[in-house]
C-alpha cells in the first residue's frame, strides 16, 4: 500500500478529506445564494440571465463537474467514516458514555446530511430538472425575449429572407421577436419555474426544514472542518467561531426567506 493510499485508509485521511470537500461545498453555497438573490425581485430578467450564464458558459460547466466530484467525495467519506464509528463503537453503552461529552450535532451529522441530500435530489429535480428537461409552456415572442425564456422547441423564422431555426435550448433575438410579432412559442422561465413552485405551501414548508437542519450541518460542520485539518490557534480559532456562526445563520436563513418572499407576495 502506497503513502497516499494508506494515508485515506486511516480516520485521519477521510476526515481532511471530508473537510476539504465541505469547506468547497459551503463556498459554493454562498455563490449559489448570491445568484438566487436575484429573487428577491419581481423583475424575471436578471435571474434568468443569470440562470442563462449558469447554464451556457463552458467555465461553470466545468465547476459543475469539479462540484459533483466534491460532493460524491464528500458523501462517500461521510459513509465511510459513519462505519468506521460504528465498527469501533458496537455496543450501545458506549454511545451513551460518550453522549455527556458530545453534542447532539457531532453525533447526528450523518442524519441532517442524509435528509439534505434529499433535499438537492428534490431541488435539483424541481428546477434543474424542470429547466433542462421540461416540456415548456406556450408563451408570446415578445415576452420570450424580452424575459429571456429558454426554448424547449425549435422556432422556425426567416431573418434577413433567410430560414433560420433556432434550436430548442437557445434563446431568440429581437429580430427574431419582431418577425413573429405577437406569435407563440413554447419555452420555460427559471424565475417562474422557483416563483410557481414557492406558490405551493407544502414545497415551502418543506425548504424551511431543510434549511433549519442546514443550519444544524453548517454550525458543526465548518468548526469541524478546521480541526480537521489541523488549523487551530487560540487568536484564530475565535475568529473561525464567529464567522461558522454568521455563515450558518445567513445563508440558510436567505434561501429560506426566497419561497416565502415568493408564496406571501
Amino acid at each position: 500500500m502506497s503513502k497516499s493510499t494508506a494515508f485515506f485508509a486511516y480516520s485521519i485521511g477521510k476526515k481532511v478529506v471530508m473537510a476539504l470537500t465541505g469547506l468547497f461545498l459551503i463556498s459554493f453555497l454562498v455563490v449559489h445564494m448570491s445568484g438566487n438573490l436575484q429573487l428577491f425581485t419581481e423583475n424575471p430578467v436578471a435571474f434568468n440571465e443569470y440562470t442563462r450564464f449558469m447554464t451556457h458558459s463552458p467555465l461553470i460547466k466545468l465547476s459543475e463537474l469539479v462540484l459533483v466530484v466534491g460532493f460524491a467525495l464528500h458523501v462517500y467519506f461521510a459513509g465511510r467514516l459513519g462505519k468506521l464509528n460504528n465498527e469501533a463503537r458496537p455496543e450501545k453503552y458506549h454511545y451513551k458514555k460518550e453522549e455527556g461529552s458530545s453534542s447532539w450535532m457531532s453525533r447526528n451529522m450523518g442524519i441532517t446530511g442524509s435528509v439534505i441530500l434529499i433535499f438537492l435530489g428534490i431541488h435539483l429535480y424541481m428546477f434543474y430538472g424542470i429547466y433542462h428537461y421540461g416540456a415548456g409552456e406556450p408563451v408570446e415572442a415578445s415576452i420570450a425575449f424580452k424575459e429571456v425564456w429558454k426554448l424547449t422547441e425549435p422556432v422556425n423564422v426567416t431573418l434577413n429572407n433567410v430560414a433560420t431555426t433556432i434550436p430548442a435550448g437557445g434563446f431568440l433575438s429581437e429580430e427574431a421577436a419582431k418577425v413573429l410579432n405577437g406569435q407563440q412559442v413554447k419555452g420555460v422561465s427559471m424565475y417562474k419555474v422557483a416563483s410557481d413552485s414557492f406558490k405551493q405551501w407544502w414545497i415551502v414548508l418543506f425548504y424551511l426544514a431543510s434549511m433549519l437542519l442546514l443550519t444544524l450541518h453548517l454550525r458543526h460542520g465548518f468548526q469541524s472542518a478546521f480541526r480537521s485539518l489541523g488549523l487551530v490557534h487560540k487568536k484564530y480559532t475565535p475568529i473561525i467561531e464567529v464567522v461558522g456562526i454568521l455563515l450558518c445563520i445567513v445563508v440558510p436563513l436567505l434561501f429560506a426567506l426566497m419561497p416565502i418572499y415568493h408564496f406571501f407576495r
